[in-house]
């Protein structure tokens, strides 16, 4: 029954007491712009030519924007702003989401493609060449989740931002989504660089290729020591090369960065269950089903209940699951495995079908896109 968690981090969570609040301005100890970004490199013992920098430009990226934004030279900085988000989204260059695709600026643009924090460098990297001071932001909304294989991928979201006197303006990728922003948190560069080699270790895993992700995730927990989703997927990295103690030690220092992290409590569980240290495996799994941002550590937990016979606390985390996310067939899955335990032939026979429903559904969404 036990699964692997990765949380391939596709944005910056919220994270407290890590990456802290930060603004664009000559008083503000946040490093934007990339001499400040290299100085903090620098400082952090790294090569500069060794760690991604998201928002350099290329030629072609110049000449296109200078195209599009010509004629509004003399405008607005919101109206020059407004006029590039919609060159990058319309049909005359048509930037497509694809969300394992971590790229910097200049690839993105190439490649017209990449997952939102790619759309976002690529946007901030072309208003920061014509001299608007953009930047990125971590926004809070419900998470993607999604299971691969025996990995848990949870999707985040960054957008673009500007600020004016009065306003903080945000630039989606998603520019016709209606969903609230719940908190905003402003992401220097030197964060920007840590997200990306957070991503690209979690790709580098998700592809078997250890090495690769070690080098990455070593780069993001260097540059941000405080920032819980680096450690976590380095800790899914020593696990899969079976080194168990280096995973628990990563894991250690995801929870001093953010104590409660659920997505760490679960990975931690893993762990200890392949030592055999079942008593901690599930105290660590209780404490992650009270703060989960995942659907897959409650029906783990309601799975451990269910094989001690105490159906009525798997009921409760598998009600809690199915409120939270209800979207997701392996709840109901889950739910079927409870309603047959109790001997609800009918009950199981009703969630195995709801679970094959939502399978399909979302297979036919797959093939369309």
């Amino acid at each position: 029954m036990s699964r692997r968690f990765l949380v391939l981090w596709v944005v910056l969570p919220v994270v407290a007491g890590a990456i802290t609040e930060r603004a664009w301005s000559a008083t503000n100890p946040g490093y934007f712009g990339y001499e400040a970004w290299r100085q903090r490199v620098i400082e952090r013992h790294l090569d500069p030519e060794e760690v991604v920098y998201p928002f350099k430009t290329t030629p072609e990226m110049m000449d296109w924007a200078t195209k599009q934004l010509q004629p509004y030279a003399q405008k607005d900085v919101l109206l020059q702003l407004q006029v590039l988000q919609d060159a990058l989204l319309n049909t005359s260059y048509s930037f497509s989401y694809e969300k394992t695709r971590t790229l910097t600026a200049g690839s993105a643009f190439a490649a017209r493609e990449g997952n939102c924090i790619s759309f976002t460098s690529l946007f901030v990297a072309i208003s920061r060449s014509l001299g608007i001071e953009t930047f990125l932001v971590a926004v809070r909304r419900p998470p993607g989740i999604e299971r691969v294989d025996d990995v848990t991928v949870v999707n985040q979201h960054v957008v673009a931002a500007y600020q004016s006197p009065r306003k903080l303006h945000i630039y989606d990728f998603y520019s016709t989504s209606t969903e609230p922003y719940h908190f905003k948190k402003v992401i220097d560069d030197v964060a920007a660089s840590a997200i990306f080699h957070t991503n690209l270790g979690a790709e580098d895993i998700r592809n078997g290729d250890l090495e690769g992700a070690h080098h990455h995730l070593d780069i993001a927990t260097t540059l941000e020591p405080g920032w819980a989703p680096a450690w976590i997927n380095l800790g899914v990295a020593e696990f899969r090369g079976g080194d168990v103690e280096g995973a628990l030690e990563a894991y250690r220092s995801a929870l001093l960065a953010q104590p409660g992290n659920p997505s760490a409590l679960t990975n931690m569980a893993i762990a200890y269950r392949s030592l055999g240290r079942e008593e901690e495996a599930e105290a660590a799994l209780r404490a992650a089903a009270d703060d989960t941002k995942s659907p897959f550590t409650l029906i783990e937990m309601a799975d451990i209940e269910m094989e001690q016979g105490l159906y009525d606390s798997a009921a409760r985390y598998l009600r809690r699951a199915r409120r939270l996310y209800g979207k997701h067939a392996e709840v109901f899955d889950a739910l079927s495995r409870l309603a047959t335990l109790e001997g609800d032939a009918a009950g199981a026979e009703k969630y195995a079908r709801r679970a094959e429903e939502i399978r399909k559904r979302q297979s036919q969404s797959a093939a369309r896109r």
